[in-house]
């Protein structure tokens, strides 16, 4: 019966998996255990493509004990596995105890599943090593939506047993997902928490409704800027309005791109000595000389890695420094964009792997743009992903709330006016809030605006998981997790009844 997991008999675990980061933590627990990049490295892996536990089982190096947390380990400390060919981590093997006791089905589905002959590697020092040939993907698509299925469990049972150390068969488990998510995902879903992990029980949760929860608004409209997209959705008394789910493929990484298109192509009045022609990661770096700002670096390179990266491994690791420097500079203008008052903000002084550095001020203000005037990028290079076949053009991020806002019934609209939230990493850019209230008040002129972010970078970041974490965690959630047996009397598709 689902009841006997609710109240503090048994910890629920909390899964959030976001575009950038992979949550996992306990519910009732203020921040998520493991943080991990949603991304993963891989190999082919021919001869053990259908070893379910060691493509999940390279370590973080984060860790202090990788080998406990991997499953194979036996209680007196003593690996069974062996030790991995490119890093320090250690690859096991299953469990036989456990294994022995999986029914048939869910063996046939595992294997099913694993078909993908891949040797992959999670956590952050793992999937940023350098391996010849190796390659980054991601169990999700640009969507958001979950594109491999294998991926995801396997990610998942590392970051159970690296950032937990927690059997999933003895805990009910609470995953998240996007409001666009379609009915054959949520299935799937479904079949990965009882088939793949033999959960007890099971629920999964709108990451939007979960955010609003975690402000303590139970009507509000919810700005999400992420890593791939941005979007805005009206929850009005606990529940997602569908027809007001408005979102872009623009993002955190639209604006990295928009910066380095602004690094390589600075605008005539900028004051930069010099212009970035190219960013090499650290991983790539032999040895370098400092130079004068603006100078072109004096770096030695390590041959044998330019030659054996794949295009998707150093991209990870380019978008990695464009995201740090767009951590230490870009700033979003509190106003409409005005060059001459560009011109005139202060620059900000940044040092590239390579040695290259110089004062940044119009460059870092341009790339942000991005979310607030899409249109002055329309064209530039690779900046913008081109709109769906059958889409209106891409619109700013206050047109974007107000669309949202706009699709609702006339009585919503006050309460959404004032109830604006902001989440998601991309909008702790600085003057984000600012800009989006001015441009929001301009636009609706006569509303009460009042927009809601989290001083704290942690809770704006993570708030879908920390709203599962006080939902699952309170005793009256009892009732609502779908259990294992309902799950085998009534299949997947009971979740759309169950999970709303």
């Amino acid at each position: 019966m689902p009841g006997i997991f609710g109240g503090d008999d048994v910890s629920a675990i909390v899964v959030d998996c976001g575009s950038s980061t992979f949550r996992i933590g306990w519910a009732g627990e203020d921040t998520p255990r493991g943080v991990i990049p949603t991304a993963y490295g891989w190999l082919p892996d021919p001869e053990e493509g259908g070893d379910a536990i060691s493509k999940a089982a390279a370590a973080d190096g984060n860790t202090t004990s990788a080998e406990d947390a991997m499953e194979g380990v036996e209680p007196t400390g003593k690996s069974t596995s062996a030790a991995g060919a490119s890093t320090d981590a250690n690859e096991t093997q299953p469990d036989a105890a456990s294994t022995s006791k999986s029914s048939a089905a869910a063996e046939k589905w595992r294997a099913k599943i694993y078909g993908e002959k891949r040797k992959r590697f999670f956590g952050d020092i793992a999937v940023g090593m350098y391996r010849e040939g190796g390659e980054i993907a991601s169990p999700l698509n640009d969507e958001g939506a979950l594109s491999s299925t294998a991926s995801f469990l396997a990610q998942t049972e590392y970051a159970l047993r690296a950032s937990l150390q927690a059997d999933p068969r003895e805990h009910p488990l609470m995953v998240t997902e996007p409001s666009w998510n379609s009915k054959e995902m949520r299935e799937e879903m479904t079949e990965i928490a009882f088939e793949g992990l033999q959960v007890p029980a099971y629920y999964l949760a709108n990451s939007t409704v979960l955010s609003a929860f975690a402000a303590g608004k139970p009507t509000a409209l919810i700005v999400d800027v992420g890593e791939n997209s941005m979007s805005a959705i009206p929850v009005v008394d606990g529940f997602i309005l569908r027809k007001g789910i408005h979102r872009q493929p623009i993002g955190g990484r639209a604006v990295s791109r928009a910066l380095f298109h602004s690094l390589r192509e600075p605008p005539p009045q900028s004051p930069r000595a010099g212009k970035l022609t190219e960013i090499f990661p650290h991983y790539l770096i032999q040895s370098k000389v400092p130079v004068e700002p603006g100078r072109p670096p004096q770096v030695k390179l390590r041959e044998d890695r330019l030659k054996g990266s794949t295009e998707s491994f150093r991209m990870y690791h380019t978008l990695k420094v464009l995201n740090d420097f767009k951590e230490a500079c870009a700033q979003v203008m509190e106003i409409p964009w005005d060059e001459s008052h560009a011109l005139q903000r202060p620059s900000k002084t940044y040092e590239f792997p390579d040695g290259y550095n110089d004062s940044f001020g119009v460059e870092r203000l341009r790339g942000p743009e991005i979310l607030f005037n899409p249109k002055s990028w329309q064209g530039v290079g690779d900046v913008l992903p081109a709109p769906a076949s059958g889409t209106a053009d891409y619109v700013g991020l206050a047109d974007l709330a107000l669309q949202a806002i706009n699709s609702t019934d006339v009585d919503s609209r006050a309460a959404l006016f004032s109830n604006v939230v902001c989440v998601g990493g991309s909008t702790s850019l600085p003057g984000l809030t600012d800009r989006l209230s001015y441009e929001i008040s301009i636009k609706a002129a006569g509303q009460k605006i009042k927009i809601h972010s989290p001083g704290n970078l942690v809770e704006r970041k993570y708030s879908s998981w920390i709203g599962g974490s006080i939902l699952s965690s309170l005793g009256t959630f009892h009732s609502l997790w779908l259990s294992k047996q309902e799950y085998d009397e009534h299949g997947p598709a009971l979740v759309h009844a169950r999970c709303k």
